[in-house]
């Protein structure tokens, strides 16, 4: 048996109930399921892929019940970055909630922005979010307080990208800012949040 899940985002169901349901989405690096099954369950045209093979299995295993064996199968594929064949501008979403599991080297979240990019048809959006850095947690806790030092430096979760980072390697990626990154706190994490669009020349505003 696998550890309880975390509790979807409430930022990004919140988000998402705002959107049309026919929206096509992917859930990239979508582990066990967090967000695919309740994105599912809102009725959107969802699919997943994880370059875990166990996460992946876990994900089927939750959603066979909505969608079917056979397509649980068919919509949650096995697949790295490198590996992905989805074609080009293939979904209205790309949802990014766990951007660690593809790397933190600023390559990593270029080639993860850029493929998203790649699979957004124009106009469509990325939600983003990775572990927060600590200069940025620390810059956050002077904002909200006093302007004083914290009594004790914070301290980078695994995986974690600054917020300079992931602007830079979106400017790379010729990704706009649809709303910037921020910190956010959940449970037992505190990560930077962000949603992109592709915008090309002729993308309405």
């Amino acid at each position: 048996m696998s550890q309880r899940m975390q509790a979807p985002s409430d930022h990004l169901l919140r988000t998402m109930a705002a959107v049309p349901v026919n929206s096509f989405i992917l859930d990239l690096g979508c582990g066990e399921g967090r967000h695919t099954e309740p994105l599912l369950r809102l009725g959107f045209p969802v699919h997943g892929c994880d370059p875990r093979p166990d996460a992946v299995e876990r994900t089927r295993g939750r959603i066979k019940d909505i969608v079917g064996e056979e397509d649980a199968e068919n919509c949650v594929q096995v697949a790295s970055l490198a590996e992905m064949d989805y074609p080009d501008e293939s979904f209205d979403w790309v949802v990014v909630y766990h951007g660690e599991v593809f790397g933190d080297r600023p390559e990593d979240v270029y080639q993860l922005l850029s493929e998203a990019r790649r699979m957004l048809k124009p106009g469509g959006w990325a939600y983003v979010t990775f572990p927060a850095a600590a200069v940025d947690i620390d810059d956050q806790e002077r904002t909200a307080g006093d302007g004083a030092p914290a009594s004790s430096p914070a301290q980078s979760a695994a995986g974690s990208v600054s917020i300079d980072e992931l602007e830079a390697q979106q400017e790379r990626a010729n990704l706009a800012t649809a709303s910037a990154p921020e910190i956010a706190e959940e449970p037992g994490a505190v990560r930077v949040r962000a949603i992109f669009r592709r915008v090309d020349p002729n993308t309405p505003a």
